[in-house]
């Protein structure tokens, strides 16, 4: 075995591409592992914990270097593969001095390529976000903000402007919007019908929008505010915009809000606006007091699933029918999964790669044995110090900052929690991994497959101890979508994989099991 490793100081490229890179890699003759990342922090972490560390790393790269990592069968296979990379990265940089077609580089120029647009979506690093929103908004552009770190004053500030001039700042850090049906970010292909949702949480619209298709209804606006427009600096500024449009769009019959529980002064505020509407308004605080819904006029629902269900109901006046699927599950496999199990298998380890659906996973689990530790702020759960190893019962959002700076979201790219999937494994407390794969645009093309590939290395590495892990999934998604929700699921299925219809569902299921 030989690792070896090459430091490219002051280089940075997309990290999409360097996924891609990594891949190709990989894919090399005698090559084990093989990572080409940015040098951040976080990403160092990932090395040392992937075995990929060398003294090279740890005494030369810094945070604007690239580092190219690979381990390999023998010395001479490994500067191969490191020769190669470089090559490929090399050709990437002559490719852009080389390109003819014109891409425009500034929203300036852009704008003067389609000076008929109304709407434009930055994804930039944050500390730029600030100059490029204000000349969007002096061009009376509504804005999309998907990048993150950016700072809460310049949001503020960024909002209080688009208010004034009646347009909308979705965002910093909206992941997710369907706006006139045309997905936007992390969205997916729903029907067009006449329930509107109104989100600070982009896997919460995810859920619920795909749900709402999977039970035959549709939406016709889907608004991201980002997580930070319910906290009292910001005020819920772009929240009750959204519902103040929704309100008066003929399209729209059923009204949904979702989100973590606002401040205090934001939730009165919001429901004060919501509970004036002259619609169905459903609200899913997740965690917050339903009474105060109930008070304001609204319909509470305390999960995604449940508002889902009920905004289909109140827009086509009919109930949604729980699935055989999940009725077999329940009552078929509950006994099954547990006689799987040997008395020291007690634990349940969720990598999840969307934050709100980690998030109602802890909201679920108040029954269940044992301490849950989380890298997410949760009161009443304790906060995991090494988020790359579990302890107990564990729930690890991979969309969190410290897993995505200087790497692709696990959405895009699922590798950093199919590692983990493998570790997990071998933990020999591990009863239940469980997942979610969350298809639509910019998310992986293959999701199922990819975590079948780590689920088939975790079995055998357990085989031997003659344990067997219990594997549980949700496919967030539609058959729209490019990855088809039902054939995700078959390959799940095939590969005996445990799928339910919704993260309500599976969560339930897990308690159940570990509980019993």
């Amino acid at each position: 075995m030989a690792l070896k490793s090459y430091i490219a100081k002051n280089t940075f490229r997309d990290s999409v591409y360097l996924m891609r890179v990594s891949n190709n890699v990989r894919n090399f003759e005698g090559v084990i592992e093989a990572e080409v990342i940015i040098g951040t922090d976080h990403n160092k972490k990932f090395l040392r914990s992937g075995g990929l560390w060398s003294e090279e790393i740890e005494k030369e790269a810094g945070a604007n270097d690239l580092i190219i990592a690979v381990e390999a069968e023998d010395d001479e296979k490994a500067d191969k593969a490191i020769q190669k990379a470089l090559e490929e990265l090399n050709k990437e940089a002559e490719r852009d001095n080389l390109q003819s077609e014109f891409v425009p580089r500034t929203f300036e120029t852009a704008y003067k390529y389609m000076p008929d647009a109304n709407l434009a979506l930055l994804s930039i690093p944050g500390r730029y976000v600030e100059r490029e929103a204000n000349q969007i908004l002096d061009k009376g552009l509504h804005l999309m903000i998907f990048s993150d770190n950016v700072p809460l004053e310049a949001e503020v500030s960024l909002k209080k402007k688009a208010q004034g001039k009646g347009l909308l700042v979705m965002g910093p850090d909206c992941g997710t919007a369907i706006i006139n049906g045309v997905p936007l970010a992390f969205a997916n292909e729903v029907r067009r019908g006449s329930i509107g949702i109104v989100a600070a949480a982009g896997t919460g619209l995810q859920e619920v929008s795909t749900l709402i298709h999977n039970y035959d209804e549709g939406i016709s606006q889907g608004i991201g505010t980002g997580g930070r427009d319910v906290k009292a600096e910001v005020g819920g500024i772009t929240m009750i915009q959204g519902l103040e449009l929704l309100a008066e769009d003929n399209d729209t019959k059923v009204i949904v809000i979702i989100s973590k529980p606002p401040d205090e002064e934001v939730l009165e505020k919001v429901l004060d606006v919501a509970g004036k509407i002259d619609k169905p308004v459903v609200v899913t605080f997740l965690g917050g007091d339903p009474a105060k819904i109930k008070a304001a006029g609204c319909k509470p629902a305390l999960t995604l699933k449940e508002a889902a269900q009920l905004a289909v109901k109140l827009a086509g006046g009919r109930e949604v029918r729980e699935s055989a699927e999940i009725v077999s599950v329940e009552d078929g496999l509950l006994k099954e999964a547990k006689n799987n199990l040997n008395q020291n298998q007690r634990y349940l380890r969720a990598l999840y790669s969307g934050g709100t659906l980690a998030y109602e996973a802890l909201l679920l689990m108040e029954n269940m044995k044992g301490k849950i530790y989380t890298n997410l702020a949760f009161k009443g759960v304790e906060n995991i110090e090494d988020v790359y190893k579990s302890r107990e019962n564990t729930v690890i959002d991979y969309g969190e900052d410290e897993f995505t700076q200087g790497r692709l979201h696990p959405m895009i790219d699922p590798g950093l929690r199919n590692t983990r999937i493998v570790e997990e494994a071998k933990d020999p407390e591990t009863a239940v991994i469980m997942l979610d794969l969350v298809l639509g645009y910019n998310a992986h093309p293959d999701p199922a497959g990819s975590v079948i590939e780590a689920i088939r290395e975790a079995r055998e590495a357990v085989e031997k101890e003659k344990r067997q892990i219990v594997f549980v999934t949700t496919v967030c998604g539609t058959d729209e979508d490019i990855q088809k929700r039902d054939d995700q699921i078959e390959k799940l299925k095939k590969a005996n994989v445990l799928v339910f219809p919704s993260n309500t569902d599976a969560v339930s299921f897990v308690v159940r099991l570990l509980s019993s």
